[in-house]
């Protein structure tokens, strides 16, 4: 088993695989450490988890709120461990898999794989556990939604695969579509559809100024391709850690998007259904 940090071991039940007790404290609370989980029948695949720790980087005590993440594809998933460890400072674990070619859209299955090792763990709360993705990751965000064991679901500029549209409004769970407004990649227009098929309660939050892979560690393909934001990255995800920390924390609780919460974010419209 990879790791990033020497790891104690137990086995996950049912599993077979070790999995690590501790592992490598990234800032003051937050440890990460890489499990190995099956999907696909007998692949082996990576999972990246962040979660809130002692001093040691063994997981806090109690039942956690869980949370799969989904890369963008050709994103590495490290780019999106900001929003991990902001997560798991205020409590969540988050669980970000490693996909073939970094491409999630071909091996939805992982996801799935990343979502029972969730459940495996003594530290997780089966009973509330959440998805999200960005870009191309909202495709699978919405198709694991579907696919059942998720508390909440949250698509980050992006939108689901016409294909499931039709399944998308009786799914009967809190969503949050979060949008940048100068997002050259993702079409606001578009996101605003995909965001109309979403099921209610259902919250659409547009961030001013805000471009597409501001939602990762760096904003410089955004810069490459000419799309500079007129937001600075570290105020976006601010904005971003607003919103999410607000919903997840509603979905969880009360079955609703955090309208309040949302309501507070600067420079961000919000809409709701």
């Amino acid at each position: 088993m990879k790791t990033l940090a020497p790891l104690l071991f137990a086995v996950l039940t049912g599993c077979g695989l070790a999995a690590p007790r501790a592992g490598e404290v990234v800032e003051p609370g937050v440890a990460r450490a890489v499990f190995e989980t099956r999907a696909r029948g007998t692949d082996i695949v990576d999972v990246t988890v962040i979660f809130p720790s002692n001093a040691a980087g063994a997981p806090l005590p109690g039942a956690h709120p869980g949370i799969v993440f989904v890369q963008g594809g050709f994103v590495a998933t490290a780019r999106y461990e900001w929003q991990a460890r902001a997560l798991a400072r205020e409590g969540y674990v988050v669980a970000l898999p490693e996909h073939p070619l970094e491409l999630a859209f071909f091996a939805i299955d992982t996801g799935a794989a990343a979502r029972d090792l969730l459940t495996s763990l003594e530290f997780v709360d089966a009973q509330r556990l959440g998805v999200m993705g960005h870009s191309l990751g909202s495709v699978v965000t919405a198709k694991l939604a579907l696919g059942g064991g998720f508390k909440a679901a949250v698509l980050e500029a992006g939108y689901p695969d016409t294909a499931d549209v039709a399944k998308l409004p009786a799914l009967g769970l809190p969503t949050l579509s979060l949008a940048g407004a100068s997002d050259c990649s993702a079409a606001l227009s578009k996101v605003q559809e995909g965001w109309a098929t979403l099921p209610s309660p259902s919250a659409l939050v547009v961030l001013e100024g805000v471009t597409h892979y501001q939602f990762t560690d760096s904003q410089a393909e955004d810069e490459q391709r000419g799309c500079a934001p007129s937001t600075a990255i570290d105020d976006a995800h601010a904005k971003m850690e607003q919103a999410l920390l607000g919903f997840f924390a509603s979905a969880f609780s009360t079955g609703s998007v955090g309208e309040p919460s949302l309501r507070l974010i600067s420079g961000a419209t919000v809409e709701l259904k």
